[in-house]
């Protein structure tokens, strides 16, 4: 009996030192938390602003924030925070200051000293440290975070899982010096921060790791349950779908891309860094994806320097190399994604980083060294004109790319259908449209130009109008432009027995992977077959007009065709919900062959 009180002791101790209060400890250098300091400042952000785009509504823990906290709104940290990212500043570039204000909360020791571990160049940052460091104590933050610690349980476990399944140090390590490195991954609850990588020197010990959140919106896909609670639209605050799968299997994978993407930069940043004349020589392959979305260009932060698109590929390639040993499926879904972004490289990147990983096996050397051979090697493989090339021969065809067109063209036409059997469907197809102009009003929101959208009913086209930027909502049962063309679509709607299916067009090349509820198997290399109670949205160039787009949305009833009242912000080509899964596809679609 002794002995097993005796076994039990040492069980809930190693339990307790592995997890504190938000924390989880993978191993000896290996620790994934819901940080108290971003945490704070998220307390902080949602009584400045408010249940805004960037707030996770968790449902309980909102309103006992409210409780907790809702009398300090007149605190002098929150009225910094007001006037430091004010609501008329666009999304983005409060997307941008949020995070750099958590990047340097990150580097300073728990609440409410806050002590800043590393020296703080922002003179705002200086000034506002004292000011949430007086907000902590008189609020007694951390007595609120202690308590609240069962609510970060799910975000932990899903985290330290995953890198349980593929463990930084012994996997980094094995490709890079890591003796005297730690990892931390450091991330908020209450409040989306973009994420990014944390890589500062505190008190001599180099740390690597991930400050904020997985970039869920547009660069990865959001595509869970566990997901869509979490993920905000930190470009333009819009509503999210609600199209997922119910898989913990998936989230891990999700997550795993994101930190390994956040630890490429840490082995490639000082090398690329170090050779800088070589990666601006390279930054006519990020100026050809803004000639070709120049959209995207505007609004997306990693646009926003010259060359930083070098950057965002190595590390990519990183998380492709890393995530290859745990999931293939995932890899090859995630560089079809890449793609779709504009990478029209990653390919040749990942097979630099499978080259010289095999040359650091023999070697030692450790992969960083070898990045400047890597980047002389990608300079010897394209050139401007080639990179045009394989933009149009590599990249597919997504909802980005249609909606990119859009703002360039200067106009979309919504149009709904009009021929079903019973009108309440047609004015829920109406209800749907004039919802997705709504969207597409706000999304357009930060282009210098003006969009003009509008609303038609499928039987007012004229010729014009069915040669330009359509976004076709209905079947081929309420919408006759649908019915007329979905046979020049990837997918079509088919009537077999009573019931209507979405099926597949066999004559388009298509790369199509199928989301899963089957933890063991989360990601698929299949078709879903004969689609019942399913819902589609697809893109494809206009066969009218090649040089414009045509985006449908269409669900075997109306209230699953509203599933995709928010096209804006996919890279696939197409998906289909449905009961057995999520199917998402690309094509690609050269616009000198179409």
């Amino acid at each position: 009996m002794r002995r097993t009180l005796t076994v039990l002791l040492i069980l809930f101790l190693l339990i307790f030192v592995a997890r504190s209060a938000g924390a989880y400890r993978v191993d000896s250098k290996v620790t994934v938390e819901i940080n108290p300091n971003a945490e704070l400042l998220g307390v902080v952000y949602y009584l400045a602003f408010g249940k805004d785009a960037f707030v996770i509504d968790r449902g309980d823990y909102l309103g006992d924030v409210e409780k907790h906290f809702g009398d300090y709104r007149d605190e002098q940290a929150v009225r910094m925070l007001e006037e430091y990212i004010p609501k008329s500043m666009n999304t983005p570039e409060r997307d941008y200051r949020l995070m750099v204000v958590e990047w340097y909360l990150l580097q300073c020791s728990p609440p409410p000293e806050l002590t800043a571990e590393v020296p703080i160049g922002d003179g705002w940052m200086r000034e506002f440290l004292p000011a949430l460091r007086d907000f902590a104590e008189k609020t007694k933050f951390m007595d609120f975070y202690r308590a609240h610690s069962n609510y970060y349980d799910e975000d932990i476990s899903i985290y330290g899982h995953a890198l349980k399944t593929l463990p930084p140090d012994k996997f980094i390590g094995g490709y890079e010096k890591v003796g005297g490195i730690t990892f931390e991954f450091l991330h908020p609850y209450l409040v989306a921060v973009h994420g990014h990588s944390f890589n500062p020197v505190i008190h001599g010990q180099r740390i690597w790791g991930a400050g904020g959140m997985l970039p869920l919106v547009r660069r990865t896909p959001q595509r869970t349950s566990w997901s869509y609670r979490t993920a905000r639209d930190t470009m333009f605050g819009l509503p999210l779908n609600k199209d997922y799968v119910n898989n913990t299997g998936l989230d891990e994978l999700i997550y795993l891309g994101f930190v390994y993407h956040e630890l490429g930069h840490d082995i490639t940043i000082p090398e690329l860094d170090s050779n800088l004349e070589d990666v601006r020589a390279m930054d006519f392959l990020q100026g050809t994806i803004e000639e070709n979305l120049p959209y995207l260009a505007r609004y997306d932060i990693h646009f926003w320097n010259p060359g930083s698109m070098v950057y965002e590929s190595f590390a990519d390639g990183w998380s492709d190399f890393a995530l290859s040993r745990v999931n293939e499926n995932y890899t090859q879904l995630s560089m079809w994604m890449q793609r779709g972004w504009g990478e029209f490289w990653i390919d040749e990147v990942l097979e630099l980083y499978e080259e010289y990983s095999n040359l650091t096996r023999a070697t030692g050397k450790p992969i960083s060294s070898y990045v400047p051979q890597m980047l002389t090697a990608l300079q010897r493989e394209y050139s401007p004109k080639r990179a045009e090339r394989e933009f149009q021969e590599r990249v597919p065809v997504t909802m980005l790319m249609a909606f990119d067109r859009g703002a360039v063209s200067g106009k979309v036409l919504v149009v709904y259908g009009t021929q079903n059997p019973d009108p309440s469907g047609t004015e829920k197809d109406r209800e749907t449209a004039e919802e997705i102009v709504h969207i597409l009003k706000k999304f357009y929101s930060q282009w210098d130009k003006p969009v003009n959208i509008t609303v038609k009913a499928d039987v007012e086209l004229s010729q014009n109008d069915v040669e330009g930027n359509l976004v076709i909502i209905g079947g081929p049962v309420s919408n006759v432009v649908a019915k007329k063309m979905q046979k020049k679509f990837p997918l079509e709607f088919m009537k077999m027995g009573g019931t209507w299916v979405i099926e597949h067009n066999t004559r388009w090349n298509v790369s199509s992977f199928v989301l899963t509820e089957n933890f063991q198997k989360p990601l698929l290399r299949k078709k879903l077959e004969k689609v019942s109670r399913g819902a589609l949205l697809l893109t494809v160039r206009n066969p009218n007009n090649p040089q414009n787009f045509i985006v449908w949305i269409a669900g075997e009833n109306r209230n699953l065709t509203a599933l995709f009242r928010n096209p804006t912000y996919y890279l696939s080509s197409y998906e289909i919900w449905g009961e057995k899964g999520i199917e998402m596809g690309f094509y690609v679609q050269p616009l000198a062959s179409s």
